[in-house]
């Protein structure tokens, strides 16, 4: 069983995963690393080459890949990976899934910071907002949902998952 970060740009997966990894002692794997070491391209340069279909084709490969494996990690995913139907299936289905949530307001005042984003670099903020509500109900499947403010930290998350898990 694999545990699964998920939510949209900006929020924290990456971050978050690596401090849930230290904490539970398993492995942590970033899907979008995962992509760009497999591709030998950069994310913006796939979407630049090959289009954001082509992106998605690698994304679900390579998630289809790392679910396979025996040995459980804390997987962070990309802010649409779990858009996918057949995405979703595979994380929902014998794993745990994390929505790490951000109000829009907390995600706009953060856009100018984040870097080597095509859907950002690509879209007015007006049409990411739009992309974020879309998305915002299928993070909402996840089995558990974790807002991301002043309050949350992430021992508190990993004592949950341990409770969670029987770990």
């Amino acid at each position: 069983m694999h545990i699964f970060i998920t939510g949209f740009m900006g929020v924290g997966k990456t971050t978050i995963g690596h401090q849930l990894s230290q904490l539970l002692g398993i492995d942590f794997i970033d899907l979008d690393d995962e992509i760009t070491t497999q591709a030998g391209l950069s994310i913006p340069e796939i979407f630049r080459n090959n289009g954001e279909d082509h992106f998605r084709m690698i994304e679900k490969k390579i998630l289809a890949q790392l679910n396979s494996h025996t040995e459980p990690a804390i997987i962070a995913l990309g802010g649409g990976t779990i858009c996918d139907p057949e995405n979703r299936k595979l994380i929902l289905q014998n794993n745990i899934c994390i929505y790490l949530h951000k109000t829009w307001e907390e995600i706009e005042k953060s856009l100018s910071k984040l870097k080597n984003r095509p859907l950002i670099d690509q879209n007015s903020p007006s049409k990411l907002k739009a992309l974020y509500s879309k998305r915002q109900p299928i993070y909402e499947l996840s089995q558990l949902k974790m807002p991301i403010n002043t309050e949350f930290e992430p021992q508190k998350l990993a004592n949950y998952l341990k409770l969670l898990t029987n770990r």
